[in-house]
């Protein structure tokens, strides 16, 4: 399941025994800017919307198979919401009251006038689309979000939604997105509205643990297990036992540590390195990257079976580029966070430096908003801060100002900006990963990846 709504056209699902009825209306609707799909029975018209759905319906009456209505009651009772038109020529007052107790928005005779059959339909699919956001709101104020996530965008919304529909199954979610977009919180989040939320949440870092001892962190281990293993020791895996178990950064697990945790989530158990007796604990397992781990799969670095089984559900979080709503209430809540924990008597932002938070790209996303502006706030010397305190958009995203051959890729951005906060930092490459928002250990494999180590 995705997080991200890409916008659409709104559908409409065309039912007419009559080829060239169902052409006009198809092309007419077209030119409207709406998607159609047209079916000449009934059979056929509740077998696609089965597979797909559609924002409205027009049917006609009289169908070679089963009549309109009938149709219509079986479409609503898959998609209750569904609003739709039907047709007639054989138009009466009881077919018509049959029809809108059947969920019609309204009943039209043939020939139909076009325009007004276009003006129900606009109106069935903005009730529609109140229909779910009201929903969606439902879905979000009935789960407990903290203060410091914020959700003005369409895309954080959906994903609040998601949250809301999850936390309370044991289902296993992989968390998509980029360094710094707040994949640790949405986890923390799921779990707090979870059955689990009494219990613990134990979050731990793949990346940030060397090689050698990640499966003695996560599984324990038993006396004598290797040199200097002196007594027992608990894992990650028994510590999260009852509650949530975050694995950060899944991308970065070694093959074999792989295999284990597969075996561990096909049957509840594992063993202690050294042990004899499997461990059995109950624990929801949720999972996070930042990196392409379908292409893993596919280059053999990640196991395909393992992918499944923790990608049940998948929340990916878009950059913070591509929520703008999200960026300005960020920018502005840390700013008065900021001002308040440093006692500065600072009141916004000039319109120049928003401008500049609006189109800098961010490549460390939040934490890199956060550290950005607690700095300007400590910096500032004025009620407003300047733009000179924002770092300066790497182009001017005019279109019109740049030939295609000297556009530049999200990886040649962020590849030159590592470099100039490299160079700022003096090559301290931790100061540098404070500064961009990543964990050292990811600022390291971005080195290697940009052949800058």
């Amino acid at each position: 399941m995705s997080s991200g709504k890409v916008s659409k056209k709104p559908s409409i699902l065309i039912v007419d025994d009559e080829k060239n009825q169902r052409e006009l209306l198809s092309k007419f609707f077209e030119k409207q800017g709406y998607k159609t799909f047209a079916a000449s029975t009934a059979t056929e018209a509740e077998e696609i919307f089965r597979k797909q759905g559609f924002d409205s319906a027009i049917i006609d009456l009289k169908l070679p198979d089963f009549d309109g209505i009938e149709l219509l009651r079986r479409l609503r009772s898959i998609d209750p919401d569904l609003g739709a038109v039907i047709l007639t020529a054989y138009g009466t007052i009881s077919a018509a009251a049959e029809g809108i107790k059947s969920g019609a928005a309204e009943f039209m005779e043939k020939p139909v006038d076009l325009a007004n059959l276009a003006k129900v339909i606009e109106s069935i699919i903005e009730k529609r689309q109140i229909i779910a956001e009201n929903k969606l709101l439902k879905e979000i104020s009935s789960a407990n979000i903290p203060a410091d996530i914020v959700a003005e965008s369409p895309q954080m919304k959906e994903i609040l939604s998601i949250v809301a529909r999850v936390a309370p199954t044991d289902a296993t979610v992989l968390i998509t997105g980029e360094s710094g977009t707040g994949k640790e919180l949405i986890a923390r989040l799921i779990h707090q509205n979870s059955k689990r939320a009494q219990r613990t949440f134990v979050p731990i870092n793949c990346a940030a643990i060397p090689e050698t001892l990640i499966e003695s962190e996560l599984f324990g281990y038993e006396p004598g297990a290797f040199t200097g293993a002196r007594k027992r020791q608990i894992g990650k895996l028994e510590l999260a036992d009852g509650g949530t178990i975050f694995l950060d950064e899944i991308g970065d697990l070694p093959l074999l540590v792989q295999a284990k945790i597969l075996r561990f989530l096909e049957d509840g158990q594992f063993f202690r390195l050294g042990g004899t007796q499997p461990v059995k604990t109950d624990v929801r397992v949720i999972s996070a990257t930042n990196r392409d781990i379908k292409s893993m799969v596919s280059e053999g670095k990640f196991r395909e079976d393992l992918y499944y089984r923790l990608n049940v559900i998948h929340i990916h979080i878009p950059p913070l580029r591509e929520r703008k709503e999200d960026l300005v209430v960020l920018a502005e809540k840390y700013l008065k966070q900021f001002a308040r924990k440093h006692g500065k008597p600072i009141k916004g932002f000039t319109p120049e430096a928003k401008d500049r938070i609006l189109r800098y790209p961010w490549p460390g996303n939040i934490r890199e908003l956060r550290n950005t502006i607690e700095r300007a706030v400590i910096l500032s010397r004025r009620e407003f801060i300047q733009k000179e305190l924002i770092p300066s958009p790497h182009h001017d995203y005019a279109p019109t100002t740049y030939e295609e051959s000297e556009l530049k890729t999200l990886a040649e951005v962020e590849r030159e900006y590592i470099i100039k906060v490299l160079e700022y930092c003096n090559g301290n490459q931790s100061e540098a990963a404070r500064i961009l928002g990543l964990h050292r250990n990811t600022l390291r494999n971005k080195l290697k990846e940009y052949g800058l180590l």
